[in-house]
């Protein structure tokens, strides 16, 4: 039996935006030779948890509205509704492609912006896409759009959500003297990891396959690959008598998926017996969608550093 709720599903994740965006931060440091050691925080964003969708406020333009946080997303994202509501002037000229997880592609119009503000940290002159997301839960201010990693790749990123919030770090260290990140009061665990244009990968292994999850805070919950799946040996029609039902994506092409229960899924050095796990079509260079409902039990700090290491801490 299957029904059409969207509970537990990913409705951002793996946002793909190909567009340049010219940046500068209000935060900028000051000027000189710099030192062997700049750790510098550049500011805490709050964030919020509505039905394990993520947002913060930004302002733009003088008025305040809510993003979605996407730690999954190459890209941001400004929807249609952003322009009657903040009295923006498209340009329709300047059209770009976007695309989200079923790899289908959306030619959209860009809009230049003056600025962008995120807590502390402004950017000036960002140029971003119109692009329709799915519904999302009636909040305060009302959600405009996206943030994805080419605003918040530059930066160290210590993703704090079981105390619902985020913070950004600029991290130089030119000296082996120097403190190194995480600047936590206990000691993180380093997991093996990738990162793949400013998005962090990391490794897990499901019923005895090894494959690759992407951290992804746009994602409700973990999303397995229907292609992984069918690796283990589970064909269609298994995952046709599991429930399931449909959700809407970006331009609102719907998309179906499963609720299919595992066996054993090991990940960031943590062993979970018999998951129900959210299976559906990936066009992406995961296997899985690591999503809010596992970030919000654990704190995560990713670094934009040479390692792109990834530290995890279970409070």
């Amino acid at each position: 039996m299957t029904t059409h709720t969207t509970r537990f599903l990913p409705v951002l994740s793996g946002l793909l935006l190909a567009f340049h965006c010219f940046l500068s931060s209000s935060a900028a440091l000051a000027s000189g030779p710099e030192s062997a050691c700049r750790q510098t925080h550049i500011t805490t964003l709050p964030l919020k948890e509505t039905g394990y969708y993520l947002t913060t406020v930004a302002q733009i333009h003088g008025r305040s509205l809510s993003m979605i946080v996407d730690t999954g997303s190459e890209g941001s994202l400004l929807t249609p509704d952003a322009i009657g509501r903040l009295h923006l002037t498209p340009n329709e000229e300047d059209a770009t492609i976007i695309s989200g997880p079923d790899g289908r592609g959306h030619v959209v119009p860009t809009i230049q912006l003056a600025s962008i503000t995120l807590g502390q940290l402004t950017y000036h002159h960002p140029i971003l896409p119109l692009g329709a997301l799915p519904g999302f839960p009636a909040i305060q201010p009302p959600v405009l759009g996206l943030i994805g990693m080419d605003l918040l790749g530059h930066y160290d990123l210590d993703l704090d959500l079981p105390h619902h919030r985020l913070s950004l770090w600029e991290i130089r260290s030119s000296s082996i003297l120097c403190r190194q990140p995480p600047f936590w009061s206990r000691p993180g665990q380093k997991l093996v990891s990738q990162r793949i244009r400013n998005r962090f990968f990391i490794p897990f292994t499901l019923d005895g396959q090894t494959g690759l999850a992407l951290i992804d805070s746009g994602a409700r919950s973990h999303i397995i690959s229907k292609d992984f799946v069918h690796r283990l040996g589970i064909t269609k029609e298994e995952l046709d008598r599991d429930p399931g039902g449909t959700s809407a994506g970006i331009g609102d092409r719907e998309h179906r998926y499963h609720w299919h229960r595992f066996n054993r899924l090991t990940l960031g050095g943590q062993t979970q017996l018999h998951p129900v796990l959210t299976v559906t079509s990936l066009h992406e260079q995961a296997d899985m969608l690591l999503g809010a409902d596992w970030l919000l039990h654990h704190q995560l700090w990713l670094s934009a550093g040479p390692e792109r290491a990834v530290f995890i801490q279970k409070p």
